[in-house]
């Protein structure tokens, strides 16, 4: 009987873990999923005509337009940065987005990184056009002397803005992961 209620006790907790497993399953972090708070405001002001040129109709959300770019190609070791380290390592306040995706690839051999952010204030772009450049810059410090081949990467690759996101890319892939990014937003 004690060992019935042992499996018993054993089973409950596992699907306990495994609840809480499913509540941390690597979903991109957004600003949209942040706070209550945030998604509050952001539908609050649905009705409101955007002065963007993107149109927010046919604009997929970064949440979408990553997993497209999963779905696409391969990505070497993917790794979801949070919040605590976007900005302590780059100094990006993520309250200052309304959206954004920041993956590295979790293998230090590898300097693939995509960037995708949604700024809530165009003002900003340049603070964070420069806040990538720094990514590039470590990148390439990195890379240079160690792994010429992922030097090479990193050279080619560039932080690209349109209205209000701002993206960069590195990866051997940077021409295909462009391209979903350009047809998901514009």
């Amino acid at each position: 009987m004690r060992t019935f209620r042992s499996i018993k006790v054993m089973a409950v907790l596992t699907a306990a873990t495994l609840f809480c497993a499913g509540c941390s399953d690597g979903t991109v972090q957004t600003a949209s999923n942040m706070s209550p708070d945030t998604v509050s405001d952001e539908t609050a002001g649905t009705n409101d005509i955007s002065e963007s040129s993107v149109s927010e109709d046919t604009a997929l959300s970064i949440d979408a337009l990553y997993q497209q770019i999963e779905q696409s190609v391969s990505l070497e070791s993917p790794q979801l940065m949070d919040e605590d380290f976007i900005l302590n390592y780059y100094g990006i306040d993520v309250t200052t987005l309304e959206e954004y995706v920041f993956s590295m690839s979790e293998d230090a051999a590898q300097a693939e990184t995509i960037v995708i952010m949604k700024v809530k204030d165009t003002d900003d772009i340049d603070t964070f056009t420069d806040c990538l450049q720094t990514i590039v810059d470590d990148k390439k410090s990195e890379m240079q002397d160690y792994i010429p081949e992922q030097f090479t990467i990193v050279e080619k690759s560039k932080v690209q803005t349109k209205d209000n996101y701002i993206w960069l890319i590195i990866s051997e892939n940077a021409d295909r992961i462009a391209d979903v990014i350009e047809s998901g937003l514009f």
